[in-house]
C-alpha cells in the first residue's frame, strides 16, 4: 500500500497535490466534501484512480509503449500519460511503477496480462477507499 499524504487542495472535484511515497502528483480532489475541506497530512483509506476520455484501442495502447516503460508522465494539471503493465484483466489493472491502478476500459482477453501499455490519463483522482474497492492506495 502507498503512502498518500495531501500537500493542498482547492476543494472537492478541484485541483490538490498529494504525495505518493515522496512524488508529488497533481489530481483531482475527490475525497474533500463541501462542507470540509481535506486536512493536509497522510491520508489513511484512499485509493487513486484515473479517467480515460480517448477511445483508443488495446492493440494502439500495446503500440505505443514498445519500451516497457513504467511511469507516470505529467501531461498538465491532472493529466498525464501512463506507461506500464497490465498485470490482470477483469478488471484490467496497470502497474505504472509508483501505481497500479484499474483501468476505466473492460477485457476479458487473458492475452492483454504481462503487455506493456501506454494511456492518457485525462484526470487522476484521489477518492475514498470503500471495502469493495481494488487497489487500495
Amino acid at each position: 500500500m502507498n503512502e498518500v499524504r495531501m500537500e493542498w487542495t482547492d476543494g472537492p472535484g478541484r485541483a490538490a497535490e498529494i504525495w505518493v511515497d515522496g512524488t508529488l502528483l497533481h489530481v483531482c480532489d475527490n475525497v474533500s466534501t463541501p462542507d470540509r475541506r481535506c486536512p493536509a497530512g497522510v491520508l489513511e483509506n484512499v485509493l487513486l484512480t484515473y479517467v480515460t476520455d480517448g477511445e483508443a484501442s488495446w492493440a494502439d495502447s500495446i503500440r505505443d509503449n514498445v519500451t516497457g516503460r513504467k511511469r507516470l508522465e505529467p501531461i498538465r494539471g491532472w493529466s498525464y500519460l501512463g506507461s506500464g503493465r497490465i498485470v490482470s484483466v477483469m478488471p484490467v489493472v496497470i502497474d505504472f511503477g509508483l501505481l497500479t491502478m484499474p483501468d476505466p476500459r473492460w477485457s476479458t482477453d487473458n492475452s492483454l496480462i504481462g503487455r506493456d501499455v501506454q494511456v492518457v490519463i485525462d484526470r487522476l483522482e484521489l477518492r475514498p477507499a470503500y471495502a469493495a474497492d481494488w487497489p487500495r492506495g
